[in-house]
């Protein structure tokens, strides 16, 4: 992979980490060596302690481990799934060489004109489907007239309304709160009932301030966070 060092939404360091992830999602299994710091600094032509923050982010969502004088190792036993783009689920699934899996669980039009979306998304990689989220979405029909007819199991929520009605979400304003799962929403995340879990409720608006969608997100345990937050 030739390393874009003048990407502008995306560092150095970033598209490493995608790449071995990537790498170690295609064609990888639990135990492989990974190739040594200064081979990984010649293949990417950054330096060594820039590879090395890479394999510590890698460490960090718990795809590799890292054994001192021995080198670096495939974990990839239950991966934490980097979450660091809250809208760009499917982009960032085939980012990294996996593919993205939606179930649509509802699909109603409540009131006036409002519809009612709810959704089970994972990731597929390796054979085995890893699930992320538990979405549910409220989105004007008034806004968005012919939406409820799409079939959301199989396109992008977002790059719908991006392409198809030149809405481009821009900010989301986020409420996250910790909450023990329902039975039911347990054995959809496949998560123990008693696994304490994230969840996010919030607007979502245009660069406008025009109102995209509400929402209401349970995150599995196989999520991580990255906050970046001014002081």
């Amino acid at each position: 992979m030739a390393i874009n060092k003048r990407k502008r939404n995306q560092s150095v360091r970033a598209q490493i980490v995608t790449d071995i992830q990537s790498n170690i999602l295609k064609n990888m299994t639990t135990g492989d060596k990974l190739p040594s710091e200064s081979a990984y600094a010649e293949h990417y032509d950054v330096t060594r302690s820039t590879v090395q923050k890479a394999l510590k982010d890698l460490e960090d969502l718990q795809m590799i481990d890292r054994i001192q004088g021995k080198g670096s190792f495939v974990k990839l036993k239950n991966p934490k799934i980097d979450m660091f783009n809250f809208k760009g689920f499917s982009d960032y699934a085939l980012q990294i060489g996996a593919e993205p899996i939606t179930k649509v669980l509802k699909k109603e039009i409540l009131g006036d004109q409002e519809l009612v979306l709810q959704r089970l998304r994972g990731i597929k990689t390796g054979g085995n489907t890893i699930q992320l989220t538990l979405d549910e979405s409220h989105l004007s029909l008034e806004s968005f007239p012919g939406l409820d007819q799409y079939d959301f199991a199989k396109r992008s929520l977002y790059q719908t309304l991006r392409t198809d009605f030149k809405v481009y979400p821009a900010t989301a304003n986020l409420l996250v709160s910790p909450i023990m799962p329902t039975v039911e929403q347990a054995k959809l995340l496949e998560v123990e009932v008693n696994q304490p879990l994230l969840q996010v409720t919030g607007q979502v608006r245009t660069s406008e301030n025009d109102l995209v969608e509400t929402i209401k997100v349970i995150y599995s345990n196989q999520s991580n966070f990255k906050f970046v937050v001014g002081v």
